[in-house]
């Protein structure tokens, strides 16, 4: 019987296929900034294994992406390594990235660019210098100490340009320290920062805010302020706004797309400038006064598809005061149309004010706006007087909106003891109300009689004082009554196209509906 044969083979033999036993990367965990790099390191054993071929993922790209065990961090929040042995898929190994903002700090003059997603801690007075500018990228965070060493509050002066490009899923903030974030800061006035304050004199000025949230600025003023040094503001009297234009500000401002919210006083203050200030939210402005939007003489401003919910005087105060004074400043003219004001007026004592106030020479064309359980409705006292220190230009349009109301009554004791509990019910001979105001616009005659609805929105419900926007809150009308119209010829009075920064934005046209969002 012939003998069995055996074949075998050496532990060094090449040709063999060695079964992958182990499988390691080596880091299990790592924090990173965004844009910083980090390498990571495969191993195999036994080292000989034939297949070291590795599938590389992260389970969010947005975060942090990798290529050949080169992690790249993106941008904030959290992301899942895995590497895979095509060897043995099972031994596969995974590394916990954590990316956070990069920190710097902040103060005196600043100019060129802050990178997106860094967070900026400012330590004394800011200022762009006149003939340079500041670019301030996506996902960046500037947190304001509440003042400086002499106790004037934080203000961002801008004599040059600024340009803050935020994006929807990473805006820009302008803030406080995450916990002086509450509105009792903002009726005392305590920890807040002094706002921008846009001093630059060239007809060719630029400024930019896009999707950025400014919140919590209203310091007083002291001697020591920057906007008192240079006779912006008065000790003693003035308050910090989130976005003033100065005088002499002669150049192009836009807001768009932005959050302003809980400040002291107005959200914008403009005393000079081009603007387009369009789809944005604003909400809390102003604690004892105080406006969303507040335009005074050498101004041109289309202020249209805002959302301004209670600010504590009026959603727009519009006025050519100042008109012909030592700077020179020419009428006001203002365009505003298609904006949503809810339950404007009612934080503040007194009959002047709670939706729009008109006044002083001022020519305005308001139209298609949408006014909720507001105090008021549009006031214009001494129309048909034009001048400086009477009332506005009577070649002026407000008209064609709606005002309309709800269920809800206010319960402050100043409403009771004046019977102004009911919004714009009573008020039809207030002395501040032109004939030639609203003459086609809808007028609430009982609760809920005009049919406005939102998607969501407490209308019957929600206080009329309330301050404290919620923002799952979703002013898109569900149902509208007819009767806008479509702005042809009305628009034309100011400069409805700025371009800023090489790119031209252009106001969205009126849309035959009252509101914002239909």
């Amino acid at each position: 019987m012939p003998a069995a044969t055996m074949t075998s083979c050496s532990s060094d033999d090449d040709s063999a296929d060695v079964t992958l036993s182990k499988f390691t990367i080596d880091q299990t965990a790592a924090t990173l900034t965004p844009g910083e790099i980090l390498s990571v390191t495969a191993q195999f054993f036994p080292d000989n294994v034939k297949d070291k071929t590795v599938t590389w993922t992260s389970s969010d790209e947005a975060v942090a992406t990798v290529a050949n065990g080169v992690v790249t961090a993106l941008k904030p929040g959290t992301a899942t390594i895995t590497a895979t042995p095509s060897a043995m898929p099972s031994l596969a190994k995974t590394l916990s990235i954590s990316v956070s903002n990069k920190a710097m700090k902040a103060s005196g003059e600043v100019s060129g660019t802050w990178e997106a997603y860094t967070t900026v801690t400012v330590t004394g007075q800011l200022k762009v210098p006149a003939g340079k500018s500041l670019t301030i990228e996506e996902g960046v965070e500037v947190i304001f100490n509440s003042s400086d060493a002499s106790g004037a509050g934080i203000e961002f002066t801008v004599d040059g340009n600024i340009y803050c490009r935020g994006k929807a899923e990473a805006p820009i903030i302008f803030s406080v320290p995450a916990n002086e974030r509450k509105y009792s800061n903002v009726t005392d006035c305590k920890n807040l920062w002094g706002g921008f304050m846009l001093n630059n004199t060239a007809a060719d000025a630029e400024a930019l805010f896009d999707n950025c949230i400014i919140e919590y600025a209203g310091s007083a003023m002291i001697e020591t302020s920057p906007s008192v040094t240079s006779g912006i503001y008065t000790a003693g009297e003035d308050y910090g706004v989130q976005i003033t234009t100065g005088p002499q500000f002669k150049g192009s401002l836009v807001v768009t797309n932005c959050t302003i919210r809980n400040g002291f006083a107005d959200g914008i203050y403009m005393q000079g400038g081009n603007a387009i200030i369009t789809h944005n939210t604003f909400s809390g402005n102003g604690a004892t006064g105080g406006e969303a939007v507040n335009v005074k003489a050498g101004t041109s401003t289309v202020i249209a598809y805002n959302v301004m919910y209670s600010p504590n005087t009026n959603g727009l105060k519009l006025s050519s005061s100042g008109q012909d004074d030592a700077a020179g400043r020419s009428q006001a003219k203002c365009v505003a149309y298609n904006n949503t004001i809810i339950n404007a007026g009612w934080r503040r004592d007194g009959t002047k004010g709670g939706c729009i106030y008109v006044e002083k020479n001022i020519l305005v064309n308001l139209f298609n706006n949408l006014m909720v359980n507001c105090k008021y409705r549009a006031q214009a006292p001494k129309w048909g007087t034009p001048g400086v220190k009477d009332g506005c230009d009577d070649k002026s349009v407000i008209d064609y909106n709606c005002y309309a109301a709800g269920s809800i009554v206010s319960a402050l004791q100043q409403d009771i003891d004046d019977k102004t509990t009911v919004p714009y019910l009573n008020y039809v001979s207030n002395k501040n109300y032109a004939d030639a105001v609203d003459a086609h616009s809808l007028i609430a005659k009982s609760a809920n009689d005009l049919g406005v609805k939102f998607t969501n929105y407490p209308l019957d419900t929600n206080k009329l004082d309330n301050a404290d926007y919620d923002p799952s809150w979703d002013f898109t009308a569900t149902s509208l009554p007819d009767g806008a119209t479509d702005g042809t010829g009305l628009t034309s009075i100011v400069k409805t196209s700025l371009s800023v920064g090489g790119k031209t934005y252009t106001a969205d046209a009126p849309q035959k509906f009252f509101g914002a969002k239909k």
